[in-house]
């Protein structure tokens, strides 16, 4: 199965790679404070590595659910929270176009680069505004369509069927001969600082599933469903190509009679 391989996938990823906690930090506190979080409930769809469940744990949210589809990346996740040790963050498995939980369940979703993996992004950001609590936010970072999205994707599914045990092999490679080209030729520093280029690579050219969108479809999609923009971030990395762009949304509050 599809979701499967995901899986699989980030086993090797997150278990591999850990992203500085500070860079991290210091990353999420574009979008989010500690007053605003304080004694809130939150959903990091996708948590990888964990490191914004524990974010979000250390910075006064009541609870913390962080899931994922990779049994690797929730063991990264439970051991990096044990290392803080957070009493109000778990972790579980869960396929995030079946989402288990009730109705208005969390004041925040986190959901970092994590839904254009599923087999459905679109629905899956359904399932997490469904979750979303009157007056509560979302969190989007989600892959740029670009004119070469169409190369990236001819890499990517090339690479793809490669032997799994050589993808951290050939990450590293590339990412040795790729760097003089993003020292020479990025347009930005990346916002999210702390990723190894070879971590990154990996990321972009060896998932089994990746979807791109624009911004315009995204904000569409946001505002279709009654949410409000707060903030747009429309390029979170050295490339437009190879970026993420990211929105920040609020569900509308129940109306007052």
């Amino acid at each position: 199965m599809n979701k499967e391989k995901v899986g699989r996938f980030y086993d090797v990823v997150w278990t591999e790679y850990l992203p500085e906690y500070e860079a991290s930090e210091k990353h999420w506190s574009l979008f989010y404070d500690p007053q605003e979080i304080r004694a809130k409930t939150v959903l990091d769809a996708g948590c990888g590595t964990g490191i914004f469940s524990v974010i979000f744990a250390r910075n006064g949210a009541a609870r913390v659910t962080g899931i994922d589809i990779s049994p690797g990346s929730l063991g990264t996740a439970r051991g990096l929270a044990s290392r803080f040790k957070l009493k109000n963050a778990e972790f579980r498995r869960e396929d995030m176009l079946r989402l288990p939980f009730k109705d208005a369940s969390f004041d925040i979703v986190w959901a970092w680069g994590t839904v254009h993996h599923t087999t459905d992004p679109l629905g899956a950001i359904d399932g997490l505004l469904r979750l979303l609590k009157p007056g509560g936010s979302i969190l989007l970072a989600v892959y740029k369509k670009t004119k070469v999205t169409f190369l990236h994707e001819a890499v990517r599914k090339t690479l793809i069927r490669t032997p799994r045990w050589s993808w951290t092999t050939l990450s590293k490679a590339m990412a040795f001969f790729l760097a003089p080209v993003v020292f020479l030729f990025k347009k930005r520093e990346k916002s999210r600082k702390g990723e190894k280029l070879e971590e990154l690579i990996l990321d972009w050219y060896f998932v089994p599933i990746r979807h791109h969108y624009t911004p315009d479809e995204i904000r569409s999609h946001l505002e279709g469903k009654g949410l409000k923009v707060e903030k747009f971030l429309p390029a979170s990395g050295r490339f437009d190509s190879s970026s993420n762009f990211i929105f920040k949304a609020r569900k509308p509050a129940r109306s007052r009679r």
